[in-house]
């Protein structure tokens, strides 16, 4: 195989890949109503976390991603990167239904998670954060990484961004 027929096939390739990824991921729906019935029912002073943020830091965390949804992230990814590896990334998580990251980083830009707040006032922040967004019927802010979302897009980042922070919280016996 020549050089040139080798390069045609490999990007060829990555196109078809990319395509196939973005159209499952089009056509997915991840319910975050229920995701809002789940932490509705959680008992706040029975939680414990595994990672290195408390359950309060953790769900602080979570309302700071909902609430910039609506009112803007305070620092953004160039564009270049949204466009590109961010925008993958939310595919792939969304064609996938499961969200990889770093659990313990910051929103770029966003206040620090006050260790000390009480777990059910985060939790309460954080249901309320929710109710408001599936309630909004305004322009959203652009994700800090992913760029634009649509609200249906915005329903997957969040919900799974909810369930993979939740794989470090558990119920203490």
């Amino acid at each position: 195989m020549n050089r040139r027929r080798f390069i045609f096939n490999v990007t060829a390739a990555v196109v078809a890949l990319s395509f196939g990824i973005k159209v499952v991921a089009s056509n997915r729906l991840h319910p975050l109503e229920s995701m809002l019935e789940k932490l509705k029912n959680l008992p706040a002073e029975k939680l414990q976390s595994s990672g290195s943020w408390n359950v309060s830091e953790i769900f602080q965390h979570l309302a700071q991603s909902v609430r910039y949804s609506r009112i803007g992230y305070p620092l953004a990814s160039s564009r270049f990167f949204q466009h590109t590896i961010g925008s993958a990334a939310f595919n792939i998580f969304t064609a996938t239904g499961a969200m990889v990251h770093t659990l313990d980083e910051d929103i770029p830009g966003a206040p620090r998670l006050i260790r000390a707040l009480p777990v059910g006032i985060a939790l309460s922040d954080l249901i309320y954060e929710i109710e408001e967004f599936i309630y909004y019927q305004g322009e959203l802010a652009p994700h800090f990484a992913y760029g634009q979302l649509s609200k249906l897009e915005y329903y997957n980042a969040h919900y799974l961004h909810i369930q993979n922070h939740l794989s470090e919280i558990s119920l203490s016996i």
